[in-house]
């Protein structure tokens, strides 16, 4: 008897090079989800104290309670974890369906390239305004930028 071939072993055995793009982008999002939520659960007390690498530049805690880690009147972290969320949906979405996947990459592109500004953005003001960094900051931003590499790729297809 053969197995029925499901949407998900469909999705799961496709080797084109945008779904593969599309799951490069999902991972470094699922990244920025762990890492971003560790900065979450401290902008909202849960987490008292973050680690931070020696030093005197690095000062996760100056960088997250800025008035610079507002967003929106919400803390940051926050919005980051809704960003890389949505990327991870818009990732699927285009991957399973096919007619609107131009749509829903273009989607994908603008949450992408959000993140990079985004990211952009908080390294300018680590070095201008609090003058020291957040190592999550720092890989989060690294991840936003990874992100750009698969992006291109998939819109080169």
């Amino acid at each position: 008897m053969k197995k029925e071939t499901t949407v998900i072993d469909k999705i799961r055995n496709d080797k084109s090079i945008a779904t593969e793009s599309r799951r490069d982008i999902a991972a470094l999002a699922a990244l920025g989800l762990l890492d971003f939520s560790l900065i979450s659960l401290f902008q909202m007390g849960k987490i008292k104290q973050l680690p931070d690498l020696p030093g005197k530049i690095f000062d996760t805690h100056k960088v997250n309670t800025s008035k610079e880690a507002m967003l929106l009147g919400m803390p940051d972290g926050v919005i980051s974890l809704g960003g890389y969320a949505a990327t991870i949906f818009l990732a699927m979405a285009a991957t399973r369906y096919k007619k609107q996947s131009r749509v829903l990459d273009l989607a994908l592109a603008g949450v992408v390239l959000g993140q990079a500004v985004g990211a952009t953005y908080y390294l300018k003001s680590m070095a201008s305004e609090q003058k020291r960094a957040c190592i999550y900051c720092l890989a989060g931003a690294v991840l936003n930028f990874a992100s750009l590499k698969p992006l291109s790729r998939l819109f080169r297809k």
